[in-house]
């Protein structure tokens, strides 16, 4: 199963612990990055900082999108649904999970909000669980087709 993030984001907890380091633990940057500095007309060390904060919160994407492909898979196997996850990529420019899945040797794309995620996975919303579980369903119902 391939899980991935597409796009960049920052978050505010990330930026602000970065601003906080000091400056000899911050990452060295490449040539390649000092000359993108030199270009936006900013300090190598704002430039790595910003790098550093794009990074972590890159990883934390990363995991949120994993513990989201891990539950799906779960729910898939509930519902008996007969389908493989091939893929759940987490576009932060949409602000959405694309889900490819082969079901019968054909792939299924849908996309499910990132919101509506959140809500069930950071604050335990029954109601985001019902609407997940309402869109597998429309997903994979018999006839359903894309």
């Amino acid at each position: 199963m391939n899980i991935s993030v597409e796009g960049l984001r920052t978050g505010v907890t990330d930026w602000d612990a970065v601003r906080g380091l000091p400056a000899d633990k911050l990452p060295s940057l490449t040539p390649e990055q000092q000359q993108v500095a030199a270009q936006m007309g900013i300090s190598q060390e704002d430039y790595a900082r910003s790098a550093l904060a794009g990074k972590w919160t890159s990883e934390k994407l990363l995991q949120k999108t994993g513990r989201f492909a891990r539950w799906l898979e779960g729910s898939l196997r509930k519902a008996e649904a007969g389908a493989g996850i091939e893929s759940v990529v987490l576009n932060t420019w949409d602000g959405k999970f694309e889900v490819t899945v082969r079901q019968e040797g054909s792939p299924v794309f849908f996309k499910v909000d990132e919101n509506l995620v959140d809500s069930f996975f950071e604050g335990g919303s029954t109601a985001a669980e019902e609407r997940l579980v309402r869109i597998i369903g429309l997903v994979f119902r018999p006839g359903a087709e894309g």
